[in-house]
């Protein structure tokens, strides 16, 4: 304290100010609220299991519209396949009507070369004939050589036109066989084509079916964690109002509770008392203690001495980080010169309850709490009340 020491017109006017703060402080805060540590803590894991839930609901969610985005396209595709299955299908259709006509092309062709064969056959027999009973009639009868000449040369045309008609038969015959084997080769193409097309379309329908199972599981799963999540925010409300009721009540018993603990309230912390309360603090100005001054570690923790109404939570000139607890009946509890503060201006505390810790920040030397009880804006003796 040896800089408020130093500084004694400093120190006298933040003195002042400290007490139109609990003054202000006094006229606006409400009651003080005692929550049941139990309510909260469940309030607590409630919230937690309502943030899992809302997580896994999203992430489920999520995991529905990717397996609908993959469905529909599977939808798409079985789309394009069962049209190229039924363009599949036609093209065997049609080659098997083109096959059937070939086969029948092939059967004109074969009847008409076993005619031209046989016609063939008959002239070249003729032609034997001929040729030898020419000869004996040019020997017998003195036919002429002219005419004999002449007719061997017409039976020579027919048997070349005749030659020329079943080699044409034969060339076509041929074409429509090497036809007929390319028609049946794309057949058996498109028959294996649509075995695999088949095949691919039932693969399809198998991973379509199984992408449904799954989405009517995330669906149950979707449905199940939104009703999880809807019953366990109905207890949150639930408990949050029970909550709040079990303060009013003890918000009611708070302003004849406090009065009748004196003496027996817990010290905020623990540590030694350096300076006590009504002692002389600046000699030249005759200023006294108002509070007492508890040294301790850094960082020990600040109990609030009964349960009620954090009023102020914030740094305060010289004091540091400063918190004022009101616990109704016009009581008020001022914790000074902390490191860190847990609560914020608003907030419920119980009897016990870690508000802050303790440092050093604010005009002080040293690590310390200091600490005030005041009654109607009044400061009273820590001492007499804590023990």
């Amino acid at each position: 304290m040896a800089c408020m020491q130093a500084r004694p017109s400093v120190f006298l006017a933040a003195n002042g100010w400290l007490k139109t703060l609990i003054l202000v402080c006094m006229s606006t805060s409400s009651l003080a609220q005692d929550s049941p540590q139990a309510l909260q803590e469940q309030l607590q894991k409630i919230a937690q299991n309502i943030h899992q839930l809302e997580l896994h609901l999203s992430e489920d969610s999520s995991n529905y519209s990717l397996l609908e985005a993959e469905s529909q396209q599977i939808d798409k595709d079985m789309g394009v396949l069962h049209a190229a299955l039924r363009g599949s299908l036609r093209r065997i259709e049609n080659s098997q009507h083109d096959l059937q006509l070939l086969h029948e092309q092939r059967y004109v062709l074969q009847a008409q070369l076993e005619v031209q064969t046989e016609r063939f056959k008959q002239q070249l027999i003729s032609a034997y004939q001929f040729n030898a009973h020419s000869r004996w009639q040019f020997i017998l009868n003195q036919q002429s050589l002219q005419n004999v000449g002449r007719n061997s040369v017409i039976y020579n045309y027919l048997h070349q036109a005749q030659i020329e008609q079943i080699t044409r038969i034969q060339a076509l015959n041929t074409q429509l066989q090497q036809n007929q084997q390319a028609v049946l080769a794309n057949q058996q193409n498109q028959q294996q084509l649509h075995l695999q097309q088949q095949e691919q379309y039932q693969l399809l329908a198998l991973a379509r079916e199984q992408k449904q199972k799954a989405k009517n599981t995330l669906a149950q799963l979707i449905q199940e964690n939104t009703t999880a999540i809807q019953d366990q925010q109905n207890q949150q409300r639930q408990l949050a109002n029970l909550l709040e009721q079990l303060k009013r009540q003890q918000v009611a018993a708070n302003k004849q509770a406090f009065s009748q603990l004196k003496g027996r309230l817990k010290w905020p912390v623990r540590g030694s008392l350096k300076n006590k309360f009504g002692e002389l603090k600046i000699s030249a100005s005759g200023v006294d203690w108002t509070g007492v001054s508890l040294a301790a570690e850094a960082g020990t923790e600040i109990h609030a001495i009964f349960s009620g109404e954090v009023v102020f939570a914030d740094w305060f000139d010289h004091y540091g980080w400063l918190t004022i607890v009101d616990h109704g009946d016009n009581y008020m509890s001022l914790y000074a010169h902390a490191e860190g503060l847990y609560k914020k201006t608003g907030e419920n505390v119980t009897r016990g309850e870690v508000i802050a810790i303790v440092g050093d920040s604010g005009d002080t030397a040293s690590p310390n709490l200091y600490f005030e009880i005041r009654h109607q804006g009044t400061p009273v003796d820590p001492s007499v009340w804590c023990g």
